[in-house]
C-alpha cells in the first residue's frame, strides 16, 4: 500500500523514520506530511529515543522558540498541540498563555481550534494576537503588504502597530519593518516609536 502510495505522488511517510531527526525537523514534517494518527506514533517514538518525556518537551518548545519565521513557528505549536495525547496537547498550550516568546503563537492555536475564544482574552492578550498577525503578514507580504491592509483599517489597526513597535520579542528587523508602515498612517507617532526603540 505504501509503495502505491509513493508510486501515485502522494505522501507516504513510514512512521519511525524521524525517530532521530532534530526538534524541529520533526516538527516541520509531521506538519507537512503526517496525518494526526502517525503524527502520534511518530512523537511518541522520537520521545522514546530522547530521554525523559520532560527532557523532549523542552527540546521541542525551543525548536518552536527558536524558528526565525514566526507563521512556521505557530504551525510547528499547532502541530504540538495535535501530536500529542489528549488533552496533554492542549494543555501544553494553554500554559504557554504565559511565555513570554510563545504566548502570541499559543493565542493563535487556541483561538484557530476553537479552544479559546475572544471573549476569554484578556485586553493584553487581544491585542497581542492581532500585533501577532500583522507580524505574520509583514513577515510574508513585507512593509509595502502590510501598510496596503493597515489603510483600510486603519483605526482598528494603529494600537496594534504601536504594540508591535513596542514589542522587543520580532527584533530590530521586524520593528524597523512595522515602523516604515506605520510612518505612512501616524508619521509622527511612528518616527516617536522608532527613535524610542533605537534608543534602548
Amino acid at each position: 500500500m505504501r509503495a502505491r502510495l509513493l508510486d501515485e505522488g502522494r505522501d507516504a511517510p513510514l512512521v519511525g523514520e524521524l525517530r532521530h531527526a532534530p526538534a524541529a525537523g520533526l516538527l516541520g514534517v509531521l506538519a507537512d506530511h503526517y496525518d494526526t494518527d502517525s503524527a502520534r506514533s511518530e512523537l511518541t517514538g522520537w520521545t522514546e529515543a530522547h530521554g525523559d518525556a520532560g527532557s523532549a518537551l523542552a527540546q521541542l518548545l525551543d525548536a518552536v522558540r527558536n524558528m526565525p519565521f514566526r507563521s512556521r513557528a505557530q504551525v510547528m505549536l499547532d502541530t504540538l498541540l495535535v501530536a500529542l495525547p489528549e488533552p496533554e496537547g492542549e494543555r501544553l498550550v494553554r500554559s504557554l498563555r504565559d511565555d513570554s516568546r510563545l504566548a502570541p503563537y499559543a493565542i493563535g492555536v487556541l483561538v484557530r481550534r476553537d479552544l479559546l475564544y475572544p471573549d476569554d482574552l484578556t485586553d493584553a492578550e487581544s491585542l497581542a494576537m492581532v500585533a501577532e498577525g500583522m507580524l505574520q503578514l509583514l513577515e510574508i507580504t513585507g512593509p509595502d503588504g502590510l501598510a496596503e491592509v493597515a489603510h483600510t483599517r486603519e483605526p482598528d489597526l494603529r494600537d496594534a502597530i504601536e504594540a508591535a513597535l513596542a514589542a522587543r520579542r520580532p527584533g530590530r528587523k521586524a520593528g524597523e519593518g512595522h515602523s516604515r508602515v506605520a510612518v505612512r498612517i501616524s508619521p509622527a507617532r511612528a518616527r516617536e516609536r522608532l527613535c524610542a526603540g533605537q534608543a534602548m
